[in-house]
C-alpha cells in the first residue's frame, strides 16, 4: 500500500488557488476514497510576485495631510482594481474563512448608491436608500421618478428573473432580450405571479405600462449588464438569462443582503489566507507558495512533471495537477503524454468555448468620468449609453472615498481631501494621464510582500508590450475576465462532468489523465464565493464525499405562444435592482 504523501501541484495564486490549499489542508486528513489516510504535499505556483489573479489593491497619495500641533504627513489611501467588495449575507463560505483566519472584522459596510446617467444629461437617476451623506434631488431619485411607478415595479422584473433561473425553468440559450421582450410584449402574463408575491398592486391595463417596462429595460438593466465584468462587448440583451440573476441571486441576496468591503484592499485578505495555509503550525496539509515561478507541465498517466520556464529550470514533480487559472492560460501550459490525446483534444473543445474580453481599471482623479451634477456621484456611477451603439465594453466608475465609507470610519474621512475614482475602461487613454494617480507602496506593517507590489508584477500588465516608465508608474492595471455567454455556461457543465470522470478514476485507481480544473470561469460568474465552493467541491471529489452535482435538465422558456406562462416564484433573495 502507497504511503508516500499525496503531492497536488496548484497552477495560480488567486483566490481558486489559495483556497484550493486550504480545503486540502482543511479536508485533506480525511480518507482519501479507497486510500488510507494519506498526506498531502501542496505546492502553489504563481507567475506574479503577487497573490489574487483579478483581486489587486493598490496603495496611492492623495497629499499631505495636516494634523493640529503636529507635521503635515503624506496621506495614503487604497484602492481594489479588481475584486472591491462582497455580500456576507451570501457568502457563507468566505465568512468562515474571514472568521477563520482572524480577517473577518476587517470587512466594512460600504455606502450602497448608484447613479445611472448621460452624458448630455437627459438621464439621471440615483438609488438613494443606502446614501449617507449628499444630496437627494427628488427630481433624479429612482423611488420618486414617475410617481413611483417605476421603483414599484423594479422589484417585480427582478423577482419574476430571480425565479425563472432559480427554478430551472430556462436554458443558456434563454437571453435577456427574450425574457424582456416577453415582458414588454404580455407583462400581466409574465409579472403577475411576482407582484402577488411580493405584494405590489400594478394596474396590468396602464396603457404606459409596457413604455415603463422599456425604460427600465434601456436604463437600468442593460447599463447595469453593460458595467458586470463578465458582460458580453456585443451588449447585454443576447447574453443568456441566468447570467446576470445568477450574479445578483448572490451579489445582492440575503434579507437584507450585508454589502462590505475590505479594509486595506482585497488582496490583504488573500495574503493572510496565504500565510495561514503555509503557517507550519496549521494543522493538515503542507503548503508551499512559489511566487514569481511561470511554469509548464508534462502530464503522463502516472503523474506530472513540472519545469520552471526560466533559464534556471528548476523542476517538481506531483501525482496531481489542478489548473487555477484563466480558461485561456491553461492549456499553452500544458503537454499531454502518451495516451492522453484523447483527453487533450476533449479539453480543447471545453476550454476553446470560453472567450475572453479585456479592460483597464485605473485608480485617478479625473472628475469628468463622473456624472456632470456633483449632486449625483454615487459609490457606482452607470453610464447609459445610446441605444445605437455596437459594443459594450465593460465601463464603470466608483467613487472610492464612498466604497471605502468614509462617513462611517473617522480614520479615513475625506472631509478636505481630494476625492479619487477607479473606473474600468475599454480603452487606456480615457483616463488623462495626468489624473491617473502614482502607484505607491503599502504604508502598512503587513503583508510585506504587497510593499513591493511593483507596477510590472500586478494583474496582466506584463501581457501588454513595453510602454514607458512613467505610465508604468501609475496606478492602473490590465484586467480580464471570461464572457459569461450561452458557450461558457456549456463549458462550465461539461468542465464539471470532466471534473468527475476524473476524480472517479482516481479514486478507483485507474490510470487517467491527472489534471482538474478549477478558477472562476469553471462556476457561475466567478464571484469569490462560487470559486470558494469550486474548490471545496473539488476536494470533495478527491475525497470521495462529494455529491454528484444535480444534472439538471433546464426547460427553455418559449417566447411565442408560451412564453407568458405563470411560474413559480423563488423565496429569499433580493428584488431591489443590482450593485456592482
Amino acid at each position: 500500500m502507497d504511503h508516500a504523501p499525496l503531492r497536488v501541484a496548484i497552477i495560480g495564486g488567486g483566490v481558486s488557488g489559495l483556497s484550493l490549499a486550504y480545503y486540502l489542508q482543511k479536508l485533506g486528513c480525511q480518507k482519501l476514497g479507497s486510500e488510507p489516510t494519506r498526506q498531502i504535499e501542496v505546492t502553489i505556483f504563481e507567475r506574479k510576485a503577487t497573490l489574487g489573479g483579478n483581486a489587486e489593491t493598490v496603495w496611492v497619495d492623495l497629499g499631505m495631510r495636516r494634523h493640529p500641533g503636529k507635521p503635515d504627513s503624506p496621506y495614503r489611501r487604497w484602492a481594489d482594481l479588481g475584486v472591491n467588495d462582497v455580500n456576507l449575507a451570501t457568502y457563507h463560505r468566505l465568512r468562515t474563512i474571514l472568521g477563520e483566519i482572524g480577517e473577518l472584522e476587517r470587512m466594512k459596510p460600504l455606502e450602497n448608491t448608484e447613479s445611472y446617467f448621460s452624458r448630455d444629461g437627459s438621464i439621471a437617476l440615483t438609488d438613494d436608500k443606502e446614501l449617507f451623506r449628499g444630496v437627494s434631488d427628488p427630481a433624479h431619485e429612482l423611488s420618486k421618478v414617475d410617481g413611483g411607478r417605476l421603483a414599484l415595479l423594479i422589484p417585480v422584473v427582478h423577482q419574476s428573473a430571480i425565479a425563472l433561473v432559480e427554478n430551472h425553468r430556462v436554458t443558456p440559450r434563454y437571453t435577456v432580450d427574450d425574457f424582456f421582450d416577453a415582458c414588454v410584449a404580455t407583462p400581466a402574463e409574465m409579472l403577475a405571479a411576482a407582484a402577488d408575491q411580493l405584494h405590489v398592486t400594478i394596474d396590468w391595463h396602464d396603457p404606459e405600462l409596457p413604455a415603463r417596462l422599456e425604460r427600465i429595460r434601456r436604463t437600468i438593466y442593460y447599463p447595469r449588464i453593460s458595467a458586470m465584468y463578465f458582460a458580453d462587448d456585443r451588449g447585454p440583451g443576447g447574453m443568456p438569462l441566468q447570467a446576470p440573476f445568477e450574479y445578483y441571486r448572490i451579489q445582492e441576496g440575503g434579507s437584507p443582503p450585508d454589502r462590505r468591503y475590505f479594509e486595506h484592499g482585497a488582496q490583504h485578505w488573500l495574503e493572510a489566507l496565504a500565510a495561514h495555509i503555509t503557517n507550519p503550525n496549521t494543522p493538515g496539509a503542507r503548503v508551499e507558495i512559489l511566487r514569481g515561478i511561470e511554469v509548464e507541465a508534462t502530464l503522463t498517466t502516472h503523474g506530472v512533471k513540472l519545469s520552471e520556464r526560466a533559464p534556471g529550470e528548476r523542476r517538481w514533480e506531483a501525482d496531481l495537477l489542478i489548473m487555477a487559472t484563466h480558461a485561456e492560460d491553461a492549456l499553452p501550459l500544458l503537454t499531454f503524454g502518451d495516451g492522453l490525446s484523447e483527453t487533450k483534444r476533449e479539453l480543447q473543445h471545453i476550454l476553446g468555448k470560453v472567450r475572453y474580453t479585456r479592460s483597464f481599471s485605473v485608480c485617478h482623479t479625473a472628475a469628468a468620468r463622473l456624472p456632470p451634477n456633483r449632486n449625483l456621484w454615487r459609490t457606482y456611477n452607470i453610464e447609459v449609453r445610446k441605444r445605437e451603439d455596437t459594443f459594450f465594453p465593460y465601463r464603470i466608475d466608483y467613487v472610492a472615498n464612498r466604497h471605502q465609507n468614509d462617513a462611517e470610519n473617522p480614520a479615513y474621512n475625506q472631509a478636505g481631501l481630494p476625492q479619487y475614482f477607479v473606473s474600468l475602461v475599454d480603452d487606456l487613454n480615457r483616463i488623462p494621464r495626468s489624473e491617473m494617480l502614482d502607484r505607491q507602496s503599502s504604508p502598512l506593517d503587513e503583508p510585506v510582500v504587497l510593499e513591493a507590489n511593483a507596477p510590472d508584477e500586478a494583474g496582466y500588465r506584463d501581457r501588454l508590450p513595453p510602454l514607458d516608465p512613467a505610465l508604468e508608474a501609475k496606478a492602473w492595471t490590465l484586467f480580464k475576465h471570461n464572457v459569461l455567454d450561452a458557450n461558457c455556461l456549456e463549458a462550465q457543465a461539461e468542465i464539471e462532468g470532466y471534473n468527475q470522470a476524473t476524480a472517479r478514476k482516481r479514486l478507483d485507481s485507474q490510470e487517467g489523465c491527472p489534471l482538474l480544473f478549477a478558477g472562476g470561469w469553471t462556476r457561475g460568474a466567478g464571484l469569490q464565493e462560487q470559486c470558494l465552493e469550486q474548490s471545496a467541491h473539488l476536494v470533495e471529489l478527491l475525497l470521495g464525499t462529494a455529491e454528484r452535482r444535480d444534472e439538471k435538465v433546464l426547460r427553455l422558456v418559449p417566447s411565442a405562444g408560451q412564453a407568458g406562462q405563470r411560474h413559480p416564484q423563488a423565496d429569499g433573495f433580493a428584488s431591489v435592482p443590482a450593485r456592482s
